[in-house]
This record gives C-alpha cells, structure tokens and sequence, in this order.
C-alpha cells in the first residue's frame, strides 16, 4: 500500500502543478471577448487541488491498521478511526498544498499575461 500511496502523491503532485495553467488557458481560449470568466477561472485554479486533495484523502483512509503518525516515521496507537481520519485530512493537505500553490500561481500567470496581451490589442496606437 505504501507503493501506492507514493506513487499517488507523485502522480497528483505533477497534476497538481501542471494542470492550472493548462486548464485556465482552455478556458481563456474557448471565451468571446465580452465574456468574464471569473468563477471559471477561479474553478480551474482551484478544481485540481480540490479533485487531488480528495483522491489523496480517499486513498489513504482504507489504510487504517490502528497506528497513527505523519510521514516522518512517528507512529503511536490511535485512540480511534476519527483521529485517523483527521491526520489523513491535514497531512494529505500538508501534501498537497507546496504543489497546488505552485499549480495556482503559474495558472494566475497565464491569466495575466492573458489579460496583459487583451489590454495591448484594446490600446490605440
């Protein structure tokens, strides 16, 4: 289990950076230019993380076998399922969120230099 689980984090790290700025420049390409696209911008900023977040948490939860820790090799006894369940919540966001941020900011990128390159084409001269 712990092959997968690795492999899974590997796996939504890279689709946590790479798939932002892919899916706000589809969705910056396929808008008329008098449409606004703030909720769709901000879905395909945040959408990834959101989707990794909850697959890394659903992937992790079957796991439980009484030990509780985080990925620095501490484990001690569980007082319970609901105790592991809340350190599955914050390390899978502790895993997710260096990547999901880098994901974001080149996304935010490309609006930019989006909405840099309309303002240009809109100047007269």
């Amino acid at each position: 289990m712990d092959i997968v689980i690795s492999l899974l984090v590997l796996g939504t790290s890279t689709l946590l950076v790479a798939a932002p700025p892919v899916v706000v420049w589809r969705v910056l390409k396929a808008m008329r230019p008098a449409q606004t696209a703030g909720l769709r911008i901000g879905v395909a900023l945040l959408g990834p993380w959101l989707a990794c977040y909850a697959l890394m948490v659903l992937a992790w939860l079957p796991a439980y076998a009484g030990q509780c820790g985080g990925w620095l090799g501490e484990t001690t006894p569980c007082t319970g399922w609901w105790q592991y369940a809340q350190e599955t919540l914050f390390w899978a966001a502790m895993g997710t969120v260096v990547p999901g941020g880098l994901g974001v900011l080149m996304g935010g990128a490309v609006v930019l230099v989006h909405w840099i390159q309309r303002w240009q084409g809109r100047r007269p001269g």
